[in-house]
């Protein structure tokens, strides 16, 4: 890996829907399948189409690996996705990952990939993100919306 690079800061794609909730605080929890790690301490969100733009970010308070039957028992509600299209996204896989988040904050400008020097193209999973990129985007930060307060009590619960 780039030593420029952080293994604690990843950039993920994520559907305009779910970005936004999640900025918007609506959405505290994101759920994944395989191969975005576990420990990580920021999750930089790339909206896809049609922003195609770096929207913000967000602190990663724990992960959570399970099944999606249990991931959807103990954080279905805070993840501002239908339980049928949950199933879908979870169809034949046996594990799954659930990143509890925090601390949203939006960008005021949010930044096209062109200009993001890390990537050229958006991340089909994930990407680590640059370090002086990272320092960029605290540059362009907006505000924080509500806080979690529903999701922190049930990270206290699974500690």
């Amino acid at each position: 890996m780039d030593k420029n690079k952080t293994k604690d800061i990843i950039i993920l794609s994520i559907n305009p829907i779910y970005a936004h909730a999640i900025l918007s605080g609506k959405k505290t929890v994101e759920f994944r399948r395989n191969g975005v790690p576990a420990k990580i301490k920021k999750i930089v969100i790339y909206s896809t189409k049609p922003d195609q733009k770096i929207l913000g970010y967000c602190d990663v308070v724990k992960c959570i690996v399970d099944s999606p039957k249990n991931l959807w028992h103990d954080f279905g509600k805070y993840g501002f996705i239908s339980y049928d299209d949950f199933s879908k996204y979870y169809n034949k896989y046996k594990v799954g990952k659930c990143y509890m988040l925090e601390n949203p904050l939006q960008l005021k400008n949010p930044l096209p990939l062109e200009k993001c020097k890390t990537l050229s193209a958006p991340p089909q999973s994930f990407a680590y993100l640059d370090k002086n990129e990272m320092r960029n985007l605290i540059r362009r930060k907006k505000h924080y919306p509500q806080m979690f307060r529903q999701v922190q009590a049930h990270i206290n619960d699974n500690k």
